[in-house]
């Protein structure tokens, strides 16, 4: 039997997507994707909550005026009219659709994306069951009254399984409680007894999102066995590769959450055992597996299989980029095109040890933070500093537990999607990761940073002049801070106010692990060739400033 499926474009042909999470950062690059190069797809539902005043009409518009959509709307501007936002919660029986739309998503979706959940890592468990777990289950209830169905795709993450080590296969493993009585739990128990639980689960998997993923797996696995399901477990998900704007990303997750502690110097150190991969994977590899993935779902429909492949979407088995490259690609582009608005001076270090880097933020959120929110209301200032320490040491708090193990996740069902596709298919729903240069690709993030989150002004040699200067001030600033922290320490060591033998070797060892041989200079790529690049995606936008990374 020919193992190749048929053209994407063609197992989309005539039929109605209904997409959750839409508004996130996946979901964008997924409608944006699927309008340009997706063109026989009739429809496609996206799910969106009103907010902000806003309803899912006039958010839709905001997202499709923004610069992502560049090219769909030089190229094919009639290719918008297929999205129909549908107002609606993942939290409500029905998704809280409306009756009319309801019974058009019921009646005409043949293919589900349901990419909806909380990110949060640091949720509260009854928040992250309502969102991740029984989101899931009332989407599996609407899947089960589609009559059209023919492919149901549940995103999940690579990090349902960080309880494991090493190897990481695609397959689904034991979970470790039952579903329907974690449901059950979360509508009985107190805060309290639900906060109890979550220090118990946070020794294992680390934070309430990886373990409701995990038992929302279980979920899936045992609810949808008449069901055409696929389960679709990206990794750490970053900016754009190659299929659009270089390094265009909405939000600050992942690495981007990461280089933005070390570019304000707020998070100078990650602490990890530099061999280890981190799992980092383009959005638009995600997007292009993801489309691709439903596709390959729809041709196992009508084959009659009945099976529920898992695909991982990552990086680390296939193309490992280590902690210590990483380390060194940020703090050397952070220390040449340092970002404007900075807290401390940049670094990127992996030195010491997550419960004295705790330690440290400790002290700055208790000692550090209150002394110089005191000294300022002395002049009128609001406190600031007190909160915004308190937040890092939360961040850090989240992130450190996933460079404490080492995992590869296995990509196979990923080379062998390749070759099951076509020829034209490889090109333009491109989701290998083996031939991506992690120098060029981390440099391309690091500016999207730059440009679309932080929104600084990377066309002007002006800005990163006074960026650089700022950097140095602040190098300064650190420096005499370290010798008088240094002298003060010497003083009550000693008693005496002319302990300089101890104060100065003191100063050098502290200054030394702060701000020191913190990472290795390696070649990476100028703002002048970004500039070029971002210039022929986005022309004048670049030239008035007119960015948005809505």
């Amino acid at each position: 039997m020919d193992s190749s499926m048929p053209s994407v474009n063609s197992l989309f042909a005539g039929r109605t997507v209904f997409l959750t999470g839409g508004s996130g950062f996946v979901g964008k690059v997924v409608i944006e994707k699927m309008l340009r190069d997706v063109p026989d797809m009739e429809k496609i539902f996206i799910l969106v909550r009103a907010a902000k005043g806003k309803s899912a009409q006039q958010r839709w518009a905001e997202i499709s005026h923004s610069v992502l959509f560049n090219n769909v709307r030089a190229r094919c501007p009639w290719a918008l009219d297929k999205v129909v936002p549908v107002e609606g919660d993942i939290t409500i029986d029905d998704m809280g659709l409306s009756s009319e739309n309801l019974k058009a998503v019921l009646e005409e979706t043949s293919v589900v994306l349901h990419c909806a959940a909380t990110v949060r890592f640091n949720d509260t468990l009854r928040s992250a069951i309502e969102l991740n777990v029984k989101g899931v289950d009332r989407m599996i209830s609407l899947c089960k009254r589609m009559t059209k169905l023919d492919c149901f795709l549940h995103c999940s993450t690579c990090y349902v399984n960080v309880d494991k080590q090493d190897e990481i296969e695609e397959k689904l493993y034991e979970v470790i409680c039952d579903p329907r009585k974690l449901i059950d739990a979360q509508s009985w128990m107190s805060d309290e007894m639900l906060n109890g639980i979550t220090a118990s689960i946070s020794k294992t998997y680390f934070n309430t999102y990886c373990f409701t993923k995990h038992i929302a797996e279980e979920l899936v696995k045992r609810e949808c066995v008449d069901l055409p399901t696929l389960i679709f477990r990206p990794a750490i998900i970053a900016g754009i590769w190659k299929d659009g704007i270089p390094g265009w990303a909405d939000a600050f997750q992942g690495i981007t959450a990461n280089a933005l502690g070390f570019g304000t110097g707020t998070i100078p150190r990650m602490p990890c055992d530099t061999r280890n991969p981190l799992d980092v994977v383009p959005v638009d590899v995600v997007s292009n597996m993801m489309i691709t993935c439903a596709a390959y779902r729809l041709h196992l429909t009508a084959q009659k299989d009945r099976s529920m492949p898992v695909f991982h979407c990552n990086s680390s088995h296939l193309n490992p980029l280590t902690a210590e490259l990483y380390r060194d690609l940020c703090g050397t582009f952070l220390h040449k095109y340092p970002l404007e608005k900075i807290l401390c001076s940049p670094s990127a270090g992996t030195r010491g040890t997550p419960a004295l880097e705790d330690s440290l933020h400790a002290f700055k959120e208790h000692v550090v933070g209150p002394s110089i929110d005191k000294i300022g209301t002395l002049f009128g200032k609001r406190p600031f500093w007190t909160r915004t320490f308190s937040k890092v040491r939360e961040v850090y708090g989240v992130f450190i537990p996933f460079t404490s193990k080492r995992w590869i996740y296995r990509s196979d069902g990923m080379v062998d999607l390749i070759e099951k596709m076509q020829d034209d298919d490889r090109e333009t729903f491109d989701f290998d990761l083996r031939p991506l240069d992690w120098t060029d690709y981390i440099g391309d993030v690091l500016f999207g940073m730059k440009t679309f989150l932080t929104k600084n002004d990377i066309m002007s040699d002006e800005k990163l002049t006074e960026a650089r200067r700022k950097m140095k001030i602040h190098q300064g600033i650190e420096l005499t801070a370290t010798f008088i922290f240094a002298w003060l320490l010497s003083l009550l060591l000693t008693g005496s106010f002319s302990s300089w033998n101890v104060a100065l070797p003191l100063c050098f060892a502290l200054y030394y692990y702060f701000n020191c041989g913190m990472f290795n200079t390696v070649p990476i790529g100028t703002i002048e060739s970004y500039r070029k690049r971002i210039n022929a995606d986005l022309g004048d936008e670049m030239a008035t400033r007119k960015i948005s990374a809505a």
